[in-house]
């Protein structure tokens, strides 16, 4: 049996010497994914059992390939939820908040809103919309059927289940055989350049779905489609999430069909969501 603080150190320096750039955080992000609490990792003066120190080395060994600690945890907070991810879904990430709240706030007062979430992934913008708009009914759709299933898991696990329906399609093929028009149309898709996946940092590179990352040659190919092709209420909002130095061209694609088009900033000032209304 060996205290935390021991281990807590060891780990640390051993991440640090294969140039992990978080190495005592990510060590208390698995130690957290093994039951500990913040108290338990600061004070160090717990033990940690021998199948769970097991646990926790291969872990360590996972984190020293460079794989992403949520990837290896096997778990993520997102709008103070909890959410499994897998090799199969992106990461969720606190820029894309941003999106659901401009949604929330969108449909703030209307009864019983209906949403079509394109490119769900993990389902983190689903089903937070789900568990913050209990009135809400919600599709969510992707072409991957290995996220499906994550997303399934996750609904589940945050108790909307019975407000979420996930299919498999993919959007490019249309929207009209979905059957759906909703109030919101809301999506985070691929937005990065083909001929730029292999420049990214390795941890997204490496370890992220490329079908969740590549928007084509130019970056655009889900933002020209949906924009011109997105099925709507009148009145409806289309939402989207955009890279850095998107949100101009984004915005004039969504110009041709939609109206009071509005830009949102994240935390650290970069142009991220785009919402228009039709």
């Amino acid at each position: 049996m060996v205290k935390l603080k021991e281990v807590r150190k060891k780990a640390a320096e051993s991440l640090a010497l294969c140039l992990n750039d978080s190495p005592l955080a990510d060590v208390d992000y698995i130690l957290k994914s093994l039951g500990f609490s913040k108290t338990d990792i600061i004070l160090g003066e717990k033990t940690i059992s021998a199948k769970e120190l097991k646990i926790f080395d291969a872990a360590m060994e996972r984190l020293k390939s460079g794989e992403p600690v949520q990837y290896v945890a096997g778990r993520c907070e997102f709008m103070s939820l909890e959410f499994a991810v897998s090799p199969a879904t992106l990461i969720p990430r606190c820029d894309t908040e941003i999106l659901v709240e401009a949604v929330i706030d969108f449909c703030k007062g209307k009864e019983s809103p209906e949403i079509l979430e394109v490119g769900c992934g993990s389902g983190c913008v689903s089903v937070s919309l789900a568990h913050f708009l209990p009135d809400a009914r919600i599709l969510a759709v992707d072409i991957s059927k290995d996220a499906i299933l994550v997303a399934k898991q996750n609904a589940e696990k945050n108790k909307v289940s019975d407000r979420v329906e996930f299919r498999h399609h993919n959007i490019l093929e249309g929207f009209s055989d979905l059957n759906f028009v909703p109030d919101v149309v809301v999506s985070n898709p691929p937005y990065i350049k083909s001929e730029d996946i292999k420049t990214l940092d390795k941890k997204v590179r490496d370890f992220e779905p490329c079908l969740a990352l590549d928007g084509g040659e130019d970056g655009f190919d889900f933002y020209r489609f949906i924009s011109k092709n997105a099925i709507l209420q009148n009145g409806g909002l289309l939402a989207f999430e955009v890279g850095i130095d998107q949100a101009n061209q984004v915005s004039k694609f969504m110009s041709e069909r939609f109206k009071d088009i509005k830009i949102v900033k994240d935390l650290a000032g970069i142009e991220r969501v785009v919402l228009g209304e039709l």
